[in-house]
């Protein structure tokens, strides 16, 4: 498992009003998982994208972004979902978000986004 740069609040839930994002990479053969916690404003779809496009350029054959400790949800972290799941589905690989925290699954809601990116199970 691979934790990216920045602070590390934990992921039990404590820390979730603190104003910074934190993602944890679990690898498993070509599947990588994002755990994004925290808030996806402008800063942090940025470094999400920089985290995507490391799990592109290595291989992923699928890419899980895990959206269950997110806190905040900003269009700039939408149109990263949007624009690395339209390049997959091109490619014949997947990037879906999962589990989306109340939070984030109002935005994707709410922007009719869900029903592309957001898995079903």
């Amino acid at each position: 498992m691979e934790v990216a740069a920045g602070p590390q609040p934990g992921f039990n839930g404590a820390n979730n009003h603190l104003n910074f994002m934190e993602i944890r990479k679990t690898i498993t053969g070509d599947t990588h998982e994002l755990l994004v916690a925290g808030r996806v404003d402008g800063a942090g779809a940025n470094r999400m994208e920089e985290e995507i496009l490391s799990s592109i350029r290595a291989g992923a054959q699928t890419v899980y972004v895990n959206l269950n400790q997110v806190t905040f949800l900003c269009s700039a972290g939408l149109r990263v979902l949007l624009q690395y799941w339209r390049q997959m589905k091109n490619s014949q690989r997947v990037l879906l978000a999962t589990r989306p925290s109340p939070e984030a699954d109002a935005v994707l809601a709410s922007t009719g986004f869900r029903d592309l990116v957001v898995e079903k199970v």
